[in-house]
């Protein structure tokens, strides 16, 4: 725009000379117009264009805005999910394992690693089932067996055997295991590993070790967010503690762990923090 308002006032003013002259030389009085007329109506017209293009530029930017405003919102809420999944996943009794239809470990909880007999910094996403397998076999969670061999025995009969949906394994250390698993739509499956419980109802001492361990790794989490005023974060952890001691037999810890609970979704950070001391550093010996 700036540099056809000059070529526009320049235009005029030769025009009215040429209009001046046209009495006496209508056709050479306005050929020397023309070519100024014609690089006003350009400029003209990339203004337009420019001033257009501006426009849809904004429009988009104010769609991408938008756009964003609402990924940001559906990752908040995505990651809620996952740290309430997260939550009730660590409050399970049980062990879960989930594999995709590649057989490659996708998901498992803290439990898992007690339960099979496997070590928990040899897992990872995307391990090969076949792998984990065959740690079990050198654990002796299969018996006297050939590792390797026992390993592709058993991965044979996941790819092409029909997959039993429930049985029982006696393990290593005299403990026994009740396994469930079930197919996953578009393939894969999932399997939960359940400590059999003695015969007076009381939990194997594997199971009640496996609580005492989760105790011992989420605690130092709750008390940091306690610390750090972090309510949201410190109440998904209380829900989390709150199941292990019930499933646990910790009547007591459960209560407290049910106001702490409380006193992170009201937001008093002070509450929280008091009521977070009073929980014990080493959980219950006996359950």
């Amino acid at each position: 725009m700036t540099l056809a308002l000059p070529l526009l006032v320049a235009a005029l003013s030769m025009a009215t000379s040429a209009s001046a002259a046209a009495a006496s030389s209508p056709v050479d009085a306005w050929l020397p117009v023309l070519p100024l007329l014609g690089a006003v109506a350009v400029a003209a017209w990339m203004v337009f264009r420019l001033r257009a293009r501006l426009a849809a530029l904004q429009a988009r930017n104010s769609r991408l805005t938008a756009r964003n405003a609402e990924l940001r919102v559906l990752a908040g809420r995505a990651e809620a999910k996952a740290r309430q999944l997260d939550g009730a996943m660590a409050a399970m009794s049980d062990g879960i394992m989930v594999t995709d239809a590649e057989l490659r470990l996708v998901g498992w909880n803290t439990r898992f690693p007690d339960y099979a007999g496997v070590p928990r910094q040899a897992l990872r996403i995307g391990l090969p089932i076949r792998e984990v397998l065959r740690l079990q076999a050198e654990a002796g969670e299969f018996g006297l067996v050939d590792p390797e061999m026992e390993a592709d025995r058993r991965l044979a009969l996941l790819r092409e055997g029909p997959l039993l949906e429930r049985w029982v394994r006696d393990r290593p250390d005299g403990s026994r295991l009740e396994l469930r698993r079930a197919p996953l739509p578009g393939g894969g499956y999932v399997t939960l590993y359940t400590p059999v419980r003695d015969p007076d109802g009381g939990p194997a001492p594997s199971l009640a070790e496996a609580f005492r361990a989760e105790w011992r790794g989420r605690l130092p989490r709750l008390t940091a967010a306690a610390a750090d005023g972090d309510t949201p974060g410190a109440r998904q952890v209380a829900h989390a503690l709150r199941g292990i001691a019930g499933n646990a037999g910790w009547p007591a810890v459960a209560g407290v762990l049910a106001a702490v609970e409380a006193a992170a979704e009201a937001g008093d950070v002070t509450e929280l923090r008091l009521l977070t001391a009073l929980l014990p550093v080493e959980p219950p010996s006996t359950v």
